[in-house]
Protein backbone atom coordinates (compact mmCIF):
# COMPACT_ATOMS: atom_id res chain seq x y z
CA UNK A 1 0.00 0.00 0.00
CA UNK A 2 3.08 1.93 0.85
CA UNK A 3 4.21 1.38 -2.40
CA UNK A 4 1.33 2.09 -4.90
CA UNK A 5 0.85 5.82 -2.57
CA UNK A 6 4.76 6.67 -3.15
CA UNK A 7 4.45 5.80 -7.29
CA UNK A 8 1.26 7.93 -7.36
CA UNK A 9 2.89 10.93 -5.63
CA UNK A 10 6.04 10.62 -7.80
CA UNK A 11 3.36 10.79 -10.63
CA UNK A 12 1.82 14.11 -9.34
CA UNK A 13 4.92 15.89 -8.73
CA UNK A 14 5.98 15.22 -12.36
CA UNK A 15 2.56 16.34 -14.10
CA UNK A 16 3.10 19.17 -12.08
CA UNK A 17 6.21 19.69 -12.95
CA UNK A 18 5.86 19.25 -16.37
CA UNK A 19 2.73 21.53 -16.10
CA UNK A 20 4.46 24.32 -14.74
CA UNK A 21 3.25 24.07 -11.29
CA UNK A 22 6.36 23.83 -9.89
CA UNK A 23 8.59 26.50 -11.56
CA UNK A 24 12.44 25.89 -10.77
CA UNK A 25 14.69 28.86 -9.91
CA UNK A 26 16.83 28.05 -13.33
CA UNK A 27 13.23 28.37 -15.36
CA UNK A 28 12.50 32.18 -13.20
CA UNK A 29 16.06 33.29 -14.24
CA UNK A 30 16.33 32.19 -17.59
CA UNK A 31 16.72 34.82 -20.55
CA UNK A 32 17.69 35.19 -23.96
CA UNK A 33 18.58 38.22 -25.09
CA UNK A 34 18.94 40.33 -27.51
CA UNK A 35 21.23 43.06 -28.74
CA UNK A 36 20.27 46.06 -31.02
CA UNK A 37 22.36 48.73 -32.73
CA UNK A 38 21.01 52.66 -31.94
CA UNK A 39 23.40 54.44 -34.10
CA UNK A 40 21.42 58.02 -33.91
CA UNK A 41 21.42 57.28 -29.79
CA UNK A 42 24.64 56.52 -29.43
CA UNK A 43 23.11 53.22 -27.11
CA UNK A 44 22.21 49.50 -27.67
CA UNK A 45 19.31 48.41 -26.07
CA UNK A 46 18.61 44.74 -24.52
CA UNK A 47 15.90 43.05 -25.18
CA UNK A 48 14.01 39.46 -23.77
CA UNK A 49 13.12 37.39 -26.69
CA UNK A 50 10.59 36.65 -27.35
CA UNK A 51 8.52 38.47 -25.32
CA UNK A 52 10.26 41.73 -26.67
CA UNK A 53 10.42 43.09 -23.63
CA UNK A 54 13.33 46.13 -23.11
CA UNK A 55 15.58 45.10 -20.22
CA UNK A 56 17.98 48.22 -20.53
CA UNK A 57 19.73 50.83 -22.59
CA UNK A 58 23.64 50.77 -22.71
CA UNK A 59 25.23 54.24 -23.51
CA UNK A 60 28.10 53.36 -26.18
CA UNK A 61 29.81 56.97 -25.39
CA UNK A 62 33.79 56.68 -25.56
CA UNK A 63 33.90 59.74 -27.86
CA UNK A 64 31.87 62.68 -28.64
CA UNK A 65 29.81 60.40 -31.29
CA UNK A 66 30.28 57.03 -31.55
CA UNK A 67 27.60 55.17 -33.62
CA UNK A 68 27.26 51.75 -32.30
CA UNK A 69 26.93 49.68 -35.85
CA UNK A 70 27.22 46.16 -35.47
CA UNK A 71 27.57 43.49 -32.69
CA UNK A 72 29.08 39.91 -32.71
CA UNK A 73 28.19 37.33 -29.06
CA UNK A 74 30.86 35.24 -27.72
CA UNK A 75 28.32 32.74 -25.28
CA UNK A 76 31.35 30.32 -24.71
CA UNK A 77 33.58 32.90 -23.28
CA UNK A 78 30.45 35.35 -22.08
CA UNK A 79 31.26 38.48 -23.69
CA UNK A 80 29.54 40.59 -26.62
CA UNK A 81 31.37 43.52 -29.03
CA UNK A 82 29.85 46.22 -30.60
CA UNK A 83 31.57 48.36 -33.36
CA UNK A 84 31.60 52.44 -32.52
CA UNK A 85 31.97 53.67 -36.35
CA UNK A 86 32.72 56.87 -35.82
CA UNK A 87 34.37 56.81 -33.07
CA UNK A 88 36.88 54.26 -34.34
CA UNK A 89 36.33 52.29 -31.57
CA UNK A 90 35.33 48.40 -30.52
CA UNK A 91 34.71 47.77 -27.17
CA UNK A 92 33.81 44.84 -25.02
CA UNK A 93 30.86 43.95 -22.63
CA UNK A 94 30.16 40.65 -20.03
CA UNK A 95 27.58 38.52 -21.76
CA UNK A 96 26.02 37.78 -18.43
CA UNK A 97 25.55 41.65 -16.93
CA UNK A 98 26.24 43.71 -19.54
CA UNK A 99 28.95 45.44 -18.01
CA UNK A 100 31.92 47.50 -19.79
CA UNK A 101 35.04 45.79 -19.85
CA UNK A 102 37.68 46.99 -22.76
CA UNK A 103 37.66 48.84 -25.66
CA UNK A 104 40.41 49.15 -28.39
CA UNK A 105 40.96 51.65 -31.50
CA UNK A 106 41.49 50.90 -34.81
CA UNK A 107 42.14 54.21 -35.99
CA UNK A 108 38.91 54.80 -38.28
CA UNK A 109 35.62 53.22 -38.82
CA UNK A 110 35.40 50.00 -37.83
CA UNK A 111 32.13 47.73 -39.84
CA UNK A 112 31.18 44.31 -39.28
CA UNK A 113 33.03 41.79 -37.42
CA UNK A 114 33.42 37.95 -37.24
CA UNK A 115 34.35 35.74 -34.43
CA UNK A 116 36.69 33.11 -33.33
CA UNK A 117 35.04 31.68 -29.72
CA UNK A 118 37.74 28.75 -29.31
CA UNK A 119 41.13 30.85 -29.95
CA UNK A 120 39.64 34.27 -28.77
CA UNK A 121 39.85 35.96 -31.60
CA UNK A 122 37.72 38.75 -33.91
CA UNK A 123 38.33 40.16 -37.18
CA UNK A 124 36.80 43.77 -37.78
CA UNK A 125 36.37 45.12 -41.75
CA UNK A 126 36.64 48.70 -41.54
CA UNK A 127 34.60 51.64 -44.15
CA UNK A 128 33.62 54.93 -43.86
CA UNK A 129 29.51 55.63 -42.89
CA UNK A 130 29.96 57.93 -46.30
CA UNK A 131 30.71 55.16 -48.22
CA UNK A 132 27.68 53.04 -47.21
CA UNK A 133 25.46 52.67 -50.12
CA UNK A 134 22.28 55.22 -49.72
CA UNK A 135 19.14 54.31 -51.35
CA UNK A 136 19.52 56.60 -54.38
CA UNK A 137 23.35 55.17 -54.76
CA UNK A 138 26.91 55.66 -53.36
CA UNK A 139 26.84 58.82 -50.91
CA UNK A 140 29.48 60.79 -50.59
CA UNK A 141 31.81 58.82 -52.76
CA UNK A 142 34.77 60.96 -53.27
CA UNK A 143 38.45 61.20 -53.41
CA UNK A 144 38.35 62.29 -49.64
CA UNK A 145 36.48 59.34 -48.66
CA UNK A 146 38.59 56.84 -50.65
CA UNK A 147 41.89 58.65 -47.85
CA UNK A 148 39.87 56.58 -44.73
CA UNK A 149 41.73 53.12 -44.43
CA UNK A 150 38.34 51.33 -45.67
CA UNK A 151 40.95 48.04 -47.43
CA UNK A 152 42.31 47.25 -44.10
CA UNK A 153 40.61 43.88 -42.09
CA UNK A 154 41.78 43.94 -38.26
CA UNK A 155 42.32 41.26 -36.15
CA UNK A 156 42.14 42.08 -32.60
CA UNK A 157 42.63 39.36 -29.66
CA UNK A 158 40.54 39.35 -26.33
CA UNK A 159 40.30 38.08 -22.92
CA UNK A 160 38.84 38.68 -19.71
CA UNK A 161 41.03 41.82 -19.32
CA UNK A 162 40.28 43.43 -22.47
CA UNK A 163 41.25 43.74 -26.13
CA UNK A 164 44.76 43.69 -27.81
CA UNK A 165 44.97 44.46 -31.19
CA UNK A 166 46.99 42.14 -33.74
CA UNK A 167 47.70 41.96 -37.36
CA UNK A 168 46.30 44.01 -40.27
CA UNK A 169 45.33 42.28 -43.26
CA UNK A 170 45.84 45.33 -46.22
CA UNK A 171 43.91 44.63 -49.22
CA UNK A 172 44.00 46.35 -52.80
CA UNK A 173 40.30 47.13 -52.75
CA UNK A 174 38.61 50.15 -51.03
CA UNK A 175 35.57 50.07 -48.93
CA UNK A 176 35.75 46.08 -47.42
CA UNK A 177 32.15 45.46 -45.24
CA UNK A 178 31.03 41.74 -45.54
CA UNK A 179 33.01 39.97 -43.62
CA UNK A 180 33.15 36.18 -42.18
CA UNK A 181 35.49 33.17 -41.19
CA UNK A 182 35.56 29.95 -43.08
CA UNK A 183 33.51 26.83 -41.45
CA UNK A 184 37.39 25.80 -40.21
CA UNK A 185 38.52 29.09 -38.76
CA UNK A 186 41.42 29.38 -41.15
CA UNK A 187 40.82 31.94 -43.86
CA UNK A 188 38.95 35.21 -43.44
CA UNK A 189 36.21 36.28 -46.53
CA UNK A 190 35.79 39.64 -47.15
CA UNK A 191 34.65 41.99 -50.21
CA UNK A 192 34.62 45.51 -52.09
CA UNK A 193 31.46 46.97 -51.88
CA UNK A 194 33.10 49.38 -54.56
CA UNK A 195 35.03 46.81 -56.59
CA UNK A 196 33.08 43.95 -56.63
CA UNK A 197 35.58 41.97 -55.58
CA UNK A 198 36.01 38.90 -53.74
CA UNK A 199 38.99 37.78 -51.18
CA UNK A 200 40.35 34.86 -49.31
CA UNK A 201 42.83 35.65 -46.11
CA UNK A 202 44.51 32.59 -45.25
CA UNK A 203 45.41 32.77 -41.58
CA UNK A 204 48.66 31.12 -41.81
CA UNK A 205 50.31 34.51 -43.78
CA UNK A 206 49.98 32.58 -47.09
CA UNK A 207 49.08 35.57 -49.73
CA UNK A 208 45.45 36.43 -50.35
CA UNK A 209 43.32 34.60 -53.17
CA UNK A 210 40.88 36.77 -54.86
CA UNK A 211 38.23 36.77 -57.75
CA UNK A 212 35.81 39.16 -59.74
CA UNK A 213 32.04 38.42 -58.18
CA UNK A 214 30.93 40.27 -61.63
CA UNK A 215 31.37 37.85 -64.84
CA UNK A 216 31.88 41.82 -67.00
CA UNK A 217 34.90 42.54 -64.64
CA UNK A 218 37.58 40.18 -65.71
CA UNK A 219 40.47 41.58 -63.83
CA UNK A 220 41.32 44.35 -60.76
CA UNK A 221 40.32 47.56 -61.09
CA UNK A 222 40.22 50.42 -59.13
CA UNK A 223 37.54 53.00 -60.47
CA UNK A 224 34.52 51.64 -58.78
CA UNK A 225 32.30 49.78 -60.57
CA UNK A 226 29.95 49.91 -57.55
CA UNK A 227 27.76 47.36 -59.56
CA UNK A 228 26.82 44.46 -57.33
CA UNK A 229 27.64 46.59 -54.46
CA UNK A 230 28.28 43.17 -51.89
CA UNK A 231 27.01 43.64 -47.98
CA UNK A 232 27.24 40.78 -46.11
CA UNK A 233 28.91 37.37 -46.26
CA UNK A 234 28.19 34.32 -44.14
CA UNK A 235 29.26 30.71 -43.91
CA UNK A 236 26.94 28.15 -44.73
CA UNK A 237 29.08 24.85 -44.18
CA UNK A 238 32.78 23.65 -44.88
CA UNK A 239 33.18 25.33 -48.47
CA UNK A 240 30.10 27.63 -49.40
CA UNK A 241 29.69 31.39 -48.33
CA UNK A 242 26.27 33.19 -49.10
CA UNK A 243 26.96 36.92 -49.88
CA UNK A 244 24.17 39.57 -49.70
CA UNK A 245 24.43 42.11 -52.71
CA UNK A 246 22.24 45.31 -52.95
CA UNK A 247 22.96 46.07 -56.64
CA UNK A 248 20.63 48.75 -57.42
CA UNK A 249 22.62 51.31 -59.59
CA UNK A 250 22.58 50.55 -63.29
CA UNK A 251 19.11 48.81 -62.85
CA UNK A 252 20.97 45.72 -61.08
CA UNK A 253 18.94 43.25 -59.61
CA UNK A 254 19.65 42.84 -55.56
CA UNK A 255 20.97 38.94 -55.06
CA UNK A 256 22.36 36.56 -52.84
CA UNK A 257 25.53 34.90 -54.76
CA UNK A 258 26.90 31.24 -53.10
CA UNK A 259 30.58 31.17 -53.50
CA UNK A 260 32.72 28.10 -52.62
CA UNK A 261 35.41 29.27 -51.34
CA UNK A 262 37.72 26.79 -51.74
CA UNK A 263 37.78 26.48 -55.44
CA UNK A 264 36.78 30.61 -55.18
CA UNK A 265 34.56 30.17 -57.95
CA UNK A 266 30.47 31.34 -57.67
CA UNK A 267 28.20 28.33 -57.55
CA UNK A 268 24.55 29.58 -57.64
CA UNK A 269 22.60 33.05 -57.16
CA UNK A 270 19.18 34.03 -56.80
CA UNK A 271 18.13 37.68 -57.94
CA UNK A 272 15.18 39.48 -56.48
CA UNK A 273 14.36 42.83 -58.66
CA UNK A 274 16.44 46.04 -58.91
CA UNK A 275 14.16 47.46 -56.15
CA UNK A 276 14.73 45.35 -53.20
CA UNK A 277 18.08 46.70 -51.96
CA UNK A 278 19.18 43.23 -50.08
CA UNK A 279 21.39 43.95 -46.93
CA UNK A 280 21.84 41.71 -44.35
CA UNK A 281 21.37 38.07 -44.22
CA UNK A 282 21.39 35.36 -41.37
CA UNK A 283 21.78 31.38 -41.57
CA UNK A 284 19.44 29.12 -39.91
CA UNK A 285 20.86 27.49 -36.73
CA UNK A 286 18.79 24.31 -37.72
CA UNK A 287 18.23 24.20 -41.65
CA UNK A 288 19.85 24.92 -45.04
CA UNK A 289 17.78 27.98 -45.24
CA UNK A 290 18.81 32.02 -45.50
CA UNK A 291 16.93 34.94 -44.41
CA UNK A 292 17.94 38.03 -45.86
CA UNK A 293 16.03 41.69 -45.27
CA UNK A 294 15.28 44.67 -47.87
CA UNK A 295 16.32 47.99 -47.61
CA UNK A 296 14.14 48.96 -50.86
CA UNK A 297 10.79 51.32 -49.83
CA UNK A 298 7.36 51.80 -51.56
CA UNK A 299 6.34 48.27 -51.21
CA UNK A 300 10.11 46.52 -52.59
CA UNK A 301 11.50 46.47 -47.88
CA UNK A 302 11.02 43.44 -46.24
CA UNK A 303 12.14 39.92 -45.71
CA UNK A 304 12.71 36.12 -47.92
CA UNK A 305 13.65 33.55 -47.07
CA UNK A 306 15.74 30.91 -49.26
CA UNK A 307 16.91 27.17 -49.10
CA UNK A 308 19.78 26.36 -50.43
CA UNK A 309 21.68 22.44 -51.32
CA UNK A 310 25.55 22.21 -52.61
CA UNK A 311 24.55 23.95 -56.33
CA UNK A 312 21.64 25.84 -56.08
CA UNK A 313 19.32 28.29 -54.12
CA UNK A 314 15.48 28.58 -54.18
CA UNK A 315 12.44 31.29 -52.91
CA UNK A 316 10.54 29.74 -49.57
CA UNK A 317 8.83 32.49 -49.45
CA UNK A 318 8.95 36.57 -49.51
CA UNK A 319 7.28 38.52 -47.17
CA UNK A 320 6.97 42.74 -48.89
CA UNK A 321 4.67 45.66 -47.27
CA UNK A 322 4.16 49.51 -48.06
CA UNK A 323 5.52 49.67 -44.27
CA UNK A 324 8.43 47.33 -44.69
CA UNK A 325 10.88 50.45 -45.15
CA UNK A 326 14.60 50.73 -45.42
CA UNK A 327 14.95 46.98 -43.12
CA UNK A 328 18.87 46.85 -42.37
CA UNK A 329 19.88 43.98 -39.48
CA UNK A 330 18.68 40.80 -39.22
CA UNK A 331 19.13 37.87 -36.64
CA UNK A 332 17.45 34.62 -35.63
CA UNK A 333 16.72 32.49 -32.51
CA UNK A 334 18.74 28.87 -31.85
CA UNK A 335 15.19 26.77 -33.17
CA UNK A 336 14.87 28.61 -36.57
CA UNK A 337 11.48 30.07 -35.67
CA UNK A 338 11.79 33.56 -35.30
CA UNK A 339 13.43 36.44 -36.97
CA UNK A 340 14.07 39.52 -35.65
CA UNK A 341 14.24 42.57 -37.90
CA UNK A 342 15.92 46.11 -37.13
CA UNK A 343 13.83 49.22 -39.53
CA UNK A 344 15.63 52.08 -40.58
CA UNK A 345 12.76 53.73 -41.87
CA UNK A 346 10.41 53.76 -39.37
CA UNK A 347 12.91 52.96 -36.40
CA UNK A 348 11.10 49.37 -35.20
CA UNK A 349 12.12 46.41 -34.17
CA UNK A 350 10.17 43.40 -35.95
CA UNK A 351 9.37 39.91 -34.79
CA UNK A 352 8.53 37.30 -38.42
CA UNK A 353 7.84 33.58 -38.01
CA UNK A 354 9.36 31.27 -40.61
CA UNK A 355 6.79 29.43 -41.74
CA UNK A 356 6.31 26.50 -44.58
CA UNK A 357 5.13 28.81 -46.98
CA UNK A 358 5.19 31.81 -46.04
CA UNK A 359 6.53 34.49 -42.79
CA UNK A 360 4.10 36.26 -40.89
CA UNK A 361 4.52 39.34 -38.78
CA UNK A 362 4.35 38.26 -35.16
CA UNK A 363 4.64 41.39 -32.97
CA UNK A 364 6.49 44.85 -34.30
CA UNK A 365 8.05 47.74 -31.18
CA UNK A 366 9.11 51.16 -31.94
CA UNK A 367 12.66 50.67 -31.10
CA UNK A 368 12.56 55.07 -29.09
CA UNK A 369 10.00 57.14 -28.45
CA UNK A 370 7.38 58.81 -31.02
CA UNK A 371 8.59 60.82 -34.20
CA UNK A 372 12.53 59.57 -32.60
CA UNK A 373 15.20 59.13 -34.68
CA UNK A 374 17.49 56.04 -33.35
CA UNK A 375 18.39 54.56 -36.84
CA UNK A 376 18.79 50.69 -35.80
CA UNK A 377 21.44 49.17 -37.13
CA UNK A 378 23.26 45.46 -36.45
CA UNK A 379 20.87 42.68 -34.45
CA UNK A 380 22.49 39.87 -32.61
CA UNK A 381 20.43 37.41 -30.43
CA UNK A 382 21.74 34.99 -27.85
CA UNK A 383 21.28 31.15 -29.24
CA UNK A 384 21.30 29.63 -25.56
CA UNK A 385 19.47 30.22 -22.60
CA UNK A 386 21.24 31.90 -20.04
CA UNK A 387 20.91 31.33 -16.27
CA UNK A 388 21.80 34.48 -14.22
CA UNK A 389 21.39 36.96 -16.94
CA UNK A 390 20.43 40.44 -16.06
Amino acid sequence: MQLKTNIVGLFLISVFIGCGIFNTTETNNGVTKLYVCLQAQNQVAVYDVPSLELKKLIDIDFSDNNTPHFIVIDEENDFWFVTAMDGGYIAQYNLVNDEFIDTVSVGSNPALMTIDPTNKILFCSRMSMADMPSMGGMSGMDNMDMMVETNIINEIMYTKDGLTLGRKFILESDVLHGITLDHNKENLITASITDDWLYKIPLNDNPPISNTMDASITTYVGNYPNRLQPLQIISLNDSLVAISCSGFMDNVNGQVQIWNIESMKIVTSYEFDDKSIPWHLIKSPVSDEIFIVFGGAGGNGGLAALTYTENEIDLKWKTLDDNYMNFHGVTIGSEGEYIYVTSRGNHYLYQFRNMVEYGPLLASVPLGTENQIVSPGGISIMQKTCIGCE
